[in-house]
């Protein structure tokens, strides 16, 4: 919430919108849960939330999403979208709409499915010379190569890319 009050103190008395990605709102492993910027008062009369059905329904890469915006932001957004897409694939939207009626809460369970991948990872890793940084969403680690390598990221990727197959 402090980040959303100095956010909203920085915009405030600008025409300045927010454009939130909140892609991964359901797989969050924090005691707090997702903070969306809907949920503060000023800032929501000037937010986009900008959601994936892909994160949500675990069908990443059908590119199925959507946003949440006041009524003028969302018919401005409107305007502009029917020149940057045309829509979504049928099979997608069909077989997005029968998950939706069939499971509708089926979204509850994703914490804990990405947690327990999350966390076969990070046991492997742990028992290596990397560090894993503190991380309490998404299916990503951020690691700490430092203790096995002093290249740079782009060098070390390759060396883990060419050297030993890892990519």
């Amino acid at each position: 919430q402090a980040d959303f009050a100095a956010l909203w103190q920085a915009i405030a008395g600008h025409e300045i919108f927010v454009i939130s990605d909140e892609v991964y709102e359901h797989i969050n492993f924090s005691q707090q849960g997702h903070a969306s910027v809907l949920a503060h008062p000023q800032l929501r009369e000037r937010a986009v939330a900008v959601s994936s059905f892909g994160k949500t329904y675990h069908m990443t890469g059908w590119k199925v999403g959507y946003c949440v915006a006041p009524a003028p932001i969302s018919a401005e957004i409107r305007k502009v979208h029917q020149y940057l897409t045309f829509s979504v694939n049928t099979p997608a939207q069909l077989a997005l709409a029968d998950m939706l009626r069939a499971e509708p809460e089926h979204y509850l369970a994703l914490p804990d499915f990405y947690r327990q991948k999350r966390d076969i990872l990070v046991n492997a890793l742990n028992e290596s010379r990397l560090e894993i940084l503190p991380c309490e969403g998404t299916y990503f680690l951020l690691v700490d190569y430092s203790e096995v390598s002093t290249l740079d990221d782009v060098e070390f990727c390759q060396w883990l890319t060419q050297e030993h197959g890892v990519a």
